[in-house]
Formats: C-alpha cells, structure tokens, sequence
C-alpha cells in the first residue's frame, strides 16, 4: 500500500529543504568512516572503527545465544545496529549511552561514541541510498508510529531525512502489520516472508530494517568437485554434508596450532566472507572467541591452496532483547520516558525480533535479514594451505570497505543440503 499523499508531500519537501545539507553531511563522515578523508597532517580515519564493534557484538550475541544450545546461532549485526540507530535518534541520553555499549562504542567518551554513531548512520546511509543501484547489497529501514503515541513531527523529520520509510498508522490493524510483512518480503526478495505476527497491543512504534544480499563467488566453486563427505559435530556423531571445493588458487588465510581461517571474495570486491573452524577436534560457540578477531581478517596471508565449504541453507528466527538487556540495554529501556524526544506518549522497549536467511552454494551466497523493535506504550606453493570445513564453524559476512558486518554466527550442524 502507498503512502498517503501527506506523507509523500512530506518526504518531498523534507528532501527539497533538507536533503541537500544531509547527503553532504553523510558523504563526509561515511568517507571519514573508510579513511578517504586526508587532512594535512592528520592520518586518515580508517575503516575499522566500525568494524571492531561489530565483530565484538555479532560474537556478544552468538556467546549468549548458545550457551544453551550447540544447535545454529545467526545473527545480522548490520541489521540490528541499523534498527538501534533509528531508535537511537529519538531516545533520552541514558538510553543513548545503553545503545553505544550494546554496539560495542562502552570504550570511548560520550562525545567519542555519538561520534562514532554518527560515522555508523552515515554507512547505514550510504546503502540506503544504494538500494536500488547495482551493489549486491541493499538496506532498507521503515518506522510506524501508532498514532495514540503522538509522535514528535521533528523526529519523524529526522528519521525522513536519515532515510527511512516513515509513516503514522494504528498498529492494532491487522492490515497494518501485514503491510509491514509485505515490505519485508518485498525488499528481502520473498527470503522473509514476515517480521511481525499478530497485531500489537498498546503499541508505540514498530522500527524495521531489512537487508538482501546477492553476490558470486570471485573464484566458483566447481559443482563438478562436490561431494558428499562427513560434517563431524561436537560430541562426536557426524552427519551428511555436500561439501564443495574451490579451485586451487590464491586465498587468504590464518591459522594457529588449532584454528585455521581462510577469507572468500566475491565478484564485487567490497564484500568478503571470512571463515574460521578448527583443524581437528570440533568446537563450542564460545570456544571460537579467542579468535573472533579473525573475522575482521586481521594478519591474514596469502597463500597458494584451496578451501572445501559446505553447501548449506539456514535460516534464523530468534528474540533478540533478553541477550540485549544482557549486553546493557536494560534498565533504561524500561525507562517511562526513554523516547521521549520522539513522542509525546511514555512508551517502553517491549520487542526486537530478528529472522535470517543464508545460503552457499557453487555459483555465490544470498543472505537476507529483517529486525524488528517495537515499544509498548506504558500509560608460490612453499606455504600451501587447505582448509576443510567439516566441523562447526563461525563466519562473518562484511563490508571491508565500512565494517558493516551483514551476517555472523557459529554453524554447529549442517546436515544434508539441498
């Protein structure tokens, strides 16, 4: 369904005044972000401000999410942090201060980290505004506000401007929260059908982003080497897995006495897939954290050698805000007046549920990921490397260029795939 005729006139006039000043804004600090940016004197910013932060919370999330379960662990830090940084825009200081330590800025001053959420909106920023170009990337982020919330026209200028779909509509509508499934399905390519389930009660807002990437492998795999071969589990049983082998060629890797890690590239240089696992006895989820660090690529060299992945297709559905509160969100997202710059209405952080999608095969990897928050409202062949990846693993999807990490998680079990 299309926005009302206010709502575009509005979005129009808020890009004709504003979105001049914006797009400026935001091209400086996301080319300050990737060290474009060159001061006479000053050494240019680099790129893993943002990167470290978000390995440190898709490994956060992962580390919480499995102490219960060797079973699959996915998350889409970039998806989450983008939901975060909208909410963020119109939370109180303490809430703000929270949303900077679950990201992973708790290190820095509270001038240091709006600074660094600032850099982190404008590479948001920078995919929203590709989203219908030729990246294999594209982003999306919408927000509703149930109107008994009575939200601040000022805020909803401010998240406009940022670039998200903004609109006012009764969120107890069932044909509401079915418009908000179509617009996930629609911008993750039918990967994720639905965010959302039934109609909210006392709602206040509802803050989505969704996120679609589709990419080649630089070097595929070739399907005529794939092959059925053992994926061996912690515990000791294995199971079934097509395990597909790369060409030999140059790969990047890293390894010690019991890890071994190897970075993938993809037809688009921007993107990388870092993959670690052990060399011989399988691993916990949190026995991977000594080297989560890795997945940034860090002290990687370039050898001769090949690399066996297996060919998967695994999804995710998980509630992210028990993990969240644990990473420092809470109390202050039970604070009565913690978006209070965005409404006039108390309200409370009641829900952030994520869905992903990811999926290996010979030709690339298509990934798809949608997050949700809504508030209730309270009244040379020398060094020749191979790796095979038969035994659990942790990944991270990225952007090398911003740090945006669109996926991460442990893989306990791959099983037979399709």
């Amino acid at each position: 369904r299309a926005m009302s005729d206010f709502q575009l006139n509005r979005r129009a006039l808020l890009s004709a005044g504003l979105g001049g000043l914006c797009s400026l804004m935001h091209q400086t600090a996301f080319a300050d972000l990737i060290g474009e940016r060159k001061e006479a004197g000053v050494p240019p910013r680099r790129r893993d401000v943002l990167l470290p932060s978000q390995l440190w919370l898709g490994q956060r999330l992962a580390e919480l999410l499995a102490r219960s379960t060797d079973a699959n662990v996915m998350v889409s830090p970039a998806s989450l942090t983008a939901v975060l940084a909208m909410l963020s825009t119109g939370a109180n200081r303490p809430l703000q201060l929270a949303i900077h330590q679950v990201l992973g800025f708790d290190g820095a001053s509270h001038r240091m980290s709006t600074r660094h959420m600032s850099g982190l909106k404008a590479a948001i920023g920078h995919f929203l505004r590709q989203a219908n170009g030729e990246s294999p990337l594209a982003l999306a982020n919408m927000i509703i506000f149930d109107p008994a919330s009575k939200p601040d026209p000022r805020a909803l200028a401010k998240i406009a401007v940022e670039g998200a779909d903004v609109s006012i509509e009764d969120l107890r509508k069932t044909e509401t929260i079915q418009r908000v499934n179509e617009w996930v399905a629609f911008r993750t390519r039918n990967l994720i059908s639905s965010i959302l389930g039934e109609p909210l009660s006392h709602p206040g807002l509802v803050a989505v982003n969704a996120l679609y990437f589709k990419d080649k492998w630089r070097l595929p795999f070739d399907p005529a080497q794939t092959r059925t071969e053992s994926f061996h589990l912690v515990g000791g049983k294995a199971v079934d897995a097509s395990m597909m082998y790369s060409p030999d060629g140059r790969y990047r890797f890293r390894q010690d006495g019991r890890f071994i890690a190897a970075e993938l590239s993809y037809a688009s240089d921007d993107f990388k897939l870092v993959v670690v696992t052990t060399k011989a006895r399988p691993a916990r989820a949190h026995e991977f954290a000594r080297v989560a660090h890795w997945l940034g690529a860090d002290k990687f060299t370039e050898e001769n050698g090949l690399i066996a992945l297996p060919r998967l297709a695994i999804s995710g559905d998980i509630n992210l805000l028990k993990a969240l509160d644990a990473m420092g969100l809470a109390p202050e997202r039970l604070r009565h007046d913690a978006f209070r710059k965005l409404t006039a209405v108390p309200q409370r952080l009641s829900r952030v549920v994520q869905k992903t999608r990811l999926k290996f095969d010979e030709e690339g990897t298509e990934a798809a990921a949608a997050t949700a928050a809504a508030t209730w409202r309270s009244s040379s062949m020398d060094n020749y490397s191979k790796m095979v990846v038969d035994k659990p693993f942790v990944f991270a999807l990225r952007n090398h260029k911003t740090g945006l990490v669109l996926l991460s998680g442990y893989v306990a079990d791959v099983g037979t795939q399709s």
